[in-house]
């Protein structure tokens, strides 16, 4: 990704500033977001983290100030988890703040909870209003320690009143924080990719890649390899030899190299390497249905709407989806796929029947889970926020 420095709009434009604990340049989020109000008229700069996870760089270009931190703390294994998250919080807020203060925001938009009282800050010595746009459920999220998700929790409930506006990713975890935390103005933002609805042009490509026979159905799953995400039961499932069907990883994580290692022994199960966001769509569109099996291990987890879900449904991919909540509801109001419980035979059971044949899935008009659907309500709430 190219992000030219300077100013895309006039001298007199509403500044915002974009707090992340993450890579601006890798996380897709932040990235349309920013694009959205950059388009909107806005003057846009932001602050992260520089990260070596895998992910690739987004290929989203719009004119910004982006500064990226190096976090030393990070690689400090010699102290407990929670120990190490504050120190590197601490880090984090010695090194944003100057950056931060410098560009007189008039909004101050901050990406989950870490670097929440780094906008507050900003807040309090710029005259800022505080958006705080949760990515989760922040307080009880898959990977959190106990005393993690009390600090976080605690940590929102202080700043709470602060908080001009709220973000989230679903309407239970919406309705989870105005019940919860308090009454606050808030939207809606689904993670939907940036995406064209133009018809839906499939092609052969992963047949071509991994050498699949043309007869044989080929499932998805798009994301992150590891905990709490499924792929420990999708590799179950398609390994086991009543699955004739194929099934392709597509992302990175720490699964990898055992998901390599079943690769080398089952002709079935098959690894693509992490790609571009862009990317992601077109490769969907040549399997034959796509894997959203996220597992309960957390409130954040059970309200969830990944955006993976939104990946497989403007493939014109049909999805084997979790039976939460959220997902459900969209499976169900667009129909996209069926959901199925989480224990390996459900699984195996919804596997063999698809690949089977003769189910067919609606596609109801996508119009309203787009992300130019998304934006609209990102400007809306802006326009709230300034009172415009």
């Amino acid at each position: 990704m190219c992000v030219k420095e300077g100013s895309c709009c006039g001298a007199n434009s509403l500044r915002v500033l974009h707090l992340t604990h993450t890579d601006i340049e890798s996380d897709s989020r932040i990235l349309k977001e920013m694009l959205c109000l950059v388009t909107s008229g806005y003057e846009l700069s932001g602050a992260g983290v520089m990260l070596e996870e895998g992910a690739r760089k987004s290929e989203i270009d719009f004119a910004a100030k982006l500064r990226a931190i190096k976090l030393i703390t990070r690689k400090w294994y010699f102290l407990p988890r929670t120990l190490r998250h504050v120190a590197s919080l601490c880090e984090l807020a010695v090194k944003m703040l100057p950056f931060s203060i410098k560009q007189k925001p008039h909004v101050v938009h901050c990406h989950d909870t870490l670097v929440l009282p780094i906008g507050y800050i900003v807040k309090l010595l710029t005259k800022a209003q505080l958006v705080y746009d949760a990515h989760e459920l922040e307080s009880n999220r898959n990977g959190l320690t106990p005393i993690q998700s009390r600090l976080t929790l605690w940590l929102e409930k202080l700043l709470w009143r602060s908080i001009d506006a709220l973000i989230v990713v679903s309407p239970s975890i919406e309705a989870w924080y105005q019940r919860k935390l308090g009454h606050k103005l808030s939207a809606v933002v689904m993670n939907a990719p940036l995406f064209a609805i133009n018809g839906v042009n499939r092609s052969t490509y992963l047949h071509d890649k991994f050498s699949i026979p043309t007869e044989k159905k080929i499932f998805i799953y798009v994301g992150i390899f590891g905990p709490g995400r499924g792929i420990e039961l999708i590799a179950e499932v398609f390994t086991h030899p009543t699955v004739c069907s194929h099934v392709v990883f597509l992302g990175y994580g720490e699964y990898a190299n055992e998901l390599k290692r079943l690769e080398s022994l089952h002709p079935n199960l098959h690894v693509h390497q992490a790609v571009a966001h862009s990317q992601v769509v077109p490769i969907v569109m040549s399997a034959d249905f796509g894997l959203c099996l996220v597992q309960n291990v957390s409130l954040s987890d059970y309200f969830c709407l990944p955006n993976k879900l939104f990946e497989y449904c403007f493939s014109g991919v049909p999805v084997l989806a979790s039976d939460f909540p959220d997902i459900r509801a969209v499976v169900d109001a667009y129909g996209v796929g069926e959901c199925c419980s989480l224990d390996i035979a459900s699984i195996r059971k919804a596997v063999n029947d698809l690949s089977l044949g003769g189910k067919t899935f609606k596609f109801s008009n996508l119009e309203s889970l787009t992300w130019q659907a998304q934006e609209k309500k990102l400007v809306d709430l802006y326009q709230r926020l300034l009172f415009i």
